[in-house]
């Protein structure tokens, strides 16, 4: 599963582990400003202590620090964990343009001398979530001659720019040009949003044996399972779902301690969420329309009523998130 700040928490990892699952693992949200010289606790209450995570999880760290990330990788492997993860893949303008995230890309040469500092103090392995490229597709192959240099644990890459975010389509003929040329475990993430798509991505790559869900998981999270050829009737996913959500639900409550903050939290996944009912629109209208715990409530009632999408319904709603987002 794929990080997504807000959303992808512990308790929202946790959660979908209780109830849905399907995952092998999970990323966490990337951990920033974590520091050079102490890392202060409260940036790693999302991943610490290992044992608090249901599923296996690995962190995120999002700077261009080599210090910050020997630390922060240091300091995770003394509390057990096994990889770091390096966002490279970020494509927000606040982060991009302070060559964060996929802002890096367009300057292999700090990213060079980046690695070739971490690599010669980190104790944990490191791995790379990234794109083709901030600007063009073809940044990516500039990119790997560096990353070919070094024992880059695996390298996640989501076949967009950073300048298209997540509009418009995926380019998996950018993702094959890449795995041609890289010398890394390649993990494919991008528009994998329901069971026919991911098989015809499966038949573009054959040998292909790790990828990632992001926002195909968020809208259908039952498409883990379905990957994995679990065929689950609409009753076998209703008492899950209506599970999942009300742990979410008491979790907001405990962390957020106020109503309007709950529900914003809330409406946050239910943005994607909605989608997994056939009329995902209409779900989410009456989700986003809630004003407080009563008509909240209310309108998640109606939604767990609903028929689950089929494969059309969660291609058009990711389109049409893809359009905004």
């Amino acid at each position: 599963m794929a990080p997504f700040r807000g959303i992808t928490h512990k308790s929202w990892r946790n959660a979908f582990a209780r109830h849905i699952g399907g995952f092998d693992e999970m990323f966490a949200p990337f951990i920033s400003g974590a520091g050079v010289t102490k890392i202060h606790p409260d940036k790693l209450v999302d991943v610490v202590p290992l044992n608090d995570n249901l599923i296996p999880t690995v962190p995120q760290i999002i700077g261009i620090d080599a210090d910050e990330i020997i630390l922060l990788g240091t300091t995770l492997a003394d509390l057990g964990f096994e990889e770091l993860n390096w966002n490279l893949g970020c494509p927000f303008a606040r982060i991009a343009n302070k060559k964060r995230g996929c802002g890096l890309l367009p300057y292999p040469e700090i990213l060079n001398e980046i690695l070739d500092k971490v690599f010669g103090s980190v104790k944990i392995n490191l791995s790379i979530k990234t794109r083709l490229g901030y600007h063009v597709p073809d940044e990516i192959l500039s990119v790997i001659p560096i990353l070919n240099q070094y024992p880059v644990h695996r390298v996640i890459l989501h076949p967009r720019t950073g300048k298209q975010g997540y509009r418009g389509k995926a380019n998996p003929e950018g993702y094959g040009r890449a795995l041609q040329l890289i010398n890394h475990p390649l993990i494919y993430n991008g528009d994998i949003y329901n069971l026919s798509q991911f098989r015809k991505l499966q038949m573009l790559f054959p040998g292909q044996k790790s990828w990632m869900l992001g926002r195909g998981a968020l809208i259908n999270p039952f498409l883990p399972k379905e990957i994995k050829g679990f065929v689950l009737t609409d009753e076998e996913k209703r008492k899950p779902m209506i599970s999942f959500h009300f742990e979410l639900w008491h979790r907001a409550w405990e962390t957020q301690k106020h109503e309007s903050r709950t529900l914003g939290a809330m409406k946050a996944i239910w943005h994607y969420m909605a989608g997994t009912f056939a009329n995902g629109r209409e779900v989410f209208r009456r989700i986003k329309r809630a004003k407080n715990r009563e008509t909240y409530l209310d309108a998640v009632d109606f939604a767990m009523e609903q028929e689950f999408a089929g494969e059309a319904d969660l291609e058009k709603y990711f389109f049409q998130l893809t359009k905004v987002g």
